[in-house]
């Protein structure tokens, strides 16, 4: 959708769908709540209204795990204001449950996921089968089908998971490979077309749904701002469908850090770009055409993923033994010519594990032969390989052994200084100073062998730079939503300059933009933050700002110097403090400042829950029912009527406006 552009300095708010509550509330935030809480918005003088992302994720609650691209989620549609219950049969049949999802509701802080979606679709499936007939034959869904590509292969994707169970495609009795003449086929059966067109009615109202309630945003003068997750669920349409253009032998992640002693492995897997761009990222264009409908800014989440993303082989559980990709990559010449030859280039890249050690292992366990199956013997040295069976770290937190043995043995498969990517490409280990055989060269040796790695590292940096501005490139070039980028991490230096030169704002978070390097670690003040930049005081993977107060206290007087405040910090977190901590930090350079809801409640005592960690939306590497779940303690109605945080947010927001450029 057309943004008019930056206007000055600019305010938000970021709240998920499914948090929103109308007054019919049914356990869950619909596409027709948004209006409302754009009234909201409207009145407080906030600009932007930032929503998570809103694909069909089936089963799954993580709106980042989408089972499509394209395909909006169910979830988010309102019944009760579907034209087919303009029917009062229709209308009086499902009467009853929506009332039941109602009272439920009222009784439940947080959504019931599983729960509220399983009793949308009973209903849906009930409306549907009584006008199955009128909707085959009705012309506009027919032309929307048309118009929509994508519809038709989710739909029979959608019709296959509910025939095997929800089981993933891979799982299928058949199917798994499917051609554009299969879909076809099964639109044109006419048992297999009402249970397609189901799903394509969904999609097509859902449509009709948010594009309304985006007309109504723009009358109030409020911009919708979504969210583009970079990956997609392997068990997904388009993984299903265009399998070329994915590498399934790879998982997305990141390397180990302070927060993550063996890195992440997110179970996604890697884009094909050199196949991808050999259709001009079509895919990818069709992907932000469909989201072009609905937004007028988008998030790119992890775009450091489009420069360089942690590549983790499939067969392995953690990120410990993944690379960058793309980088430039060690060649065999390269290492030959600081003298290693083939045998030391294989000592460094395999464990070599002396039986010592091993017996040591298995001196506890039942069964020897097993030992056997795991290990193969070089010659008749008392040294091991990992047998060829052995190709990763779930293969052996798959051995019937305890859980102490395995984790012992994954540690020793992952004892490498080397992963051979290919017959004359290698990358080093993220710890590749730690393995037990590289720590027995020489000075020389590893000097040499370090100085490769760095030549590597900075020949890499070109790699990632032209790789991100080719990618986010087209992106940008492609439809008029302003793109705003999740730039967190380890942020190589040519991110930024990129995302300048596109005219992408990255993202600051206050308590993670510090100076790391300096003594200390200092706060960067917000007011200091770049024009080029989004604001944010807490996002949907953090604890809300009142949380974080509580959960180190040592960074109160910093952080609070950093944003201008008089005097020592509160050790508490009230409401005047979060009056004034907002408000400061609504004095940052960014062009835009979007705060959590949850923030700007913070500032009203009847909206502040017991307890802070009420207020958070997801704990990255969790499963639990708690994650995206949350919801407002108030509907949006209630809200709307709340006078002290409407007249609250706008002394804010006012503020904000005075700044000049």
């Amino acid at each position: 959708m057309d943004f008019p552009g930056l206007q000055g300095y600019m305010t938000g708010v970021a709240v998920p769908v499914t948090a929103l509550r109308g007054d019919n509330d049914v356990g869950v935030g619909e596409f027709a709540d948004l209006p409302r809480f754009g009234r909201f918005c409207r009145d407080s003088g906030l600009q932007v209204l930032q929503i998570l992302p809103i694909n069909d994720s089936g089963f799954d609650s993580s709106p980042y795990s989408a089972l499509s691209a394209y395909a909006l989620h169910p979830i988010y549609l309102r019944i009760a204001d579907l034209p087919e219950l303009a029917s009062s049969a229709i209308a009086e049949s499902v009467a009853p449950a929506l009332q039941t999802m109602h009272e439920n509701a009222l009784t439940r802080a947080r959504v019931a996921y599983h729960e509220v979606l399983d009793a949308k679709f009973s209903v849906l499936r009930t409306i549907y089968d009584t006008v199955a007939d009128a909707i085959a034959s009705d012309a506009a869904l027919q032309t929307w089908i048309s118009r929509n590509a994508w519809v038709k292969p989710y739909a029979v994707f959608r019709m296959h998971k509910d025939r095997n169970g929800q089981a993933a495609w891979w799982e299928w009795a058949g199917l798994q490979d499917p051609t554009p003449a299969d879909i076809e086929a099964f639109w044109s059966d006419g048992e297999s077309a009402r249970d397609l067109l189901f799903y394509a009615w969904i999609q097509m109202r859902l449509e009709q749904q948010l594009s309304q309630a985006v007309e109504r945003l723009e009358s109030m003068g409020v911009y919708l701002k979504g969210d583009i997750p970079i990956l997609m669920n392997d068990d997904s349409a388009d993984v299903w469908l265009h399998r070329s253009a994915f590498r399934r032998d790879l998982r997305a992640g990141a390397p180990p850090d302070m927060f993550s002693h063996d890195g992440q492995n997110w179970g996604f897997p890697l884009y094909d770009w050199d196949v991808m761009k050999q259709t001009g990222y079509s895919w990818w264009k069709d992907r932000l055409y469909q989201a072009d409908k609905f937004f007028h800014l988008f998030r790119i989440d992890h775009v450091l993923g489009f420069f360089r993303i942690w590549a983790v082989p499939a067969t392995n559980e953690s990120g410990m033994l993944g690379y960058f990709r793309p980088s430039r990559y060690l060649t065999l010449g390269e290492l030959q010519s600081i003298g290693m030859d083939e045998g030391r280039i294989q000592w460094l890249s395999e464990p070599h594990v002396q039986g010592e050690l091993l017996r040591a292992v298995f001196d506890t366990y039942d069964d020897p032969d097993l030992l056997h199956r795991c290990f193969a013997r070089i010659g008749d040295e008392d040294l091991y390989l990992f047998a060829p069976g052995i190709r990763g770290e779930r293969d052996i937190l798959a051995l019937p052994m305890s859980e102490t043995h395995r984790e012992q043995l994954v540690s020793i498969y992952r004892d490498r200084a080397l992963l051979k990517l290919g017959n004359d490409r290698y990358v080093p280990t993220w710890t590749f100073r730690e393995c037990s055989r590289y720590q027995l060269l020489g000075e020389s040796e590893k000097r040499s062998f370090e100085d490769l790695v760095s030549q590597a590292d900075d020949d890499s940096q070109r790699v990632w730079e032209e790789q991100g501005r080719e990618l986010l490139g087209f992106m940008c070039s492609t439809v008029d939503m302003l793109a705003c980028a999740e730039d967190l991490g380890v942020v190589p230096p040519c991110v930024p300059r990129v995302l300048d030169d596109l005219g992408i704002l990255g993202l600051r978070v206050p308590r993670w933009t510090r100076v790391w390097d300096a003594p200390g670690e200092p706060f960067i003040p917000p007011k200091d933050f770049s024009y080029s930049t989004v604001c944010a005081a807490s996002v949907h993977d953090t604890s809300s700002t009142r949380g974080w107060w509580y959960e180190d206290p040592s960074i109160r007087d910093p952080f609070w110097a950093a944003l201008d405040l008089p005097g020592k910090a509160p050790a508490h977190f009230t409401t005047d403090a979060a009056r004034q901590i907002l408000t400061a930090l609504a004095g940052t350079g960014s062009a835009l400042c979007m705060f959590q809801m949850q923030d700007l409640m913070s500032m009203c005592e009847d909206l502040v829950p017991e307890s802070p960690g009420d207020e958070r939306i997801n704990i990255p590497g969790t499963y639990n029912t708690g994650n995206w779940s949350y919801r407002l303690p108030r509907t949006t109605g209630e809200l709307e009527s709340h006078p002290e945080l409407i007249d609250l947010i706008r002394e804010i927001v006012d503020a904000r406006r005075q700044h000049s450029l």
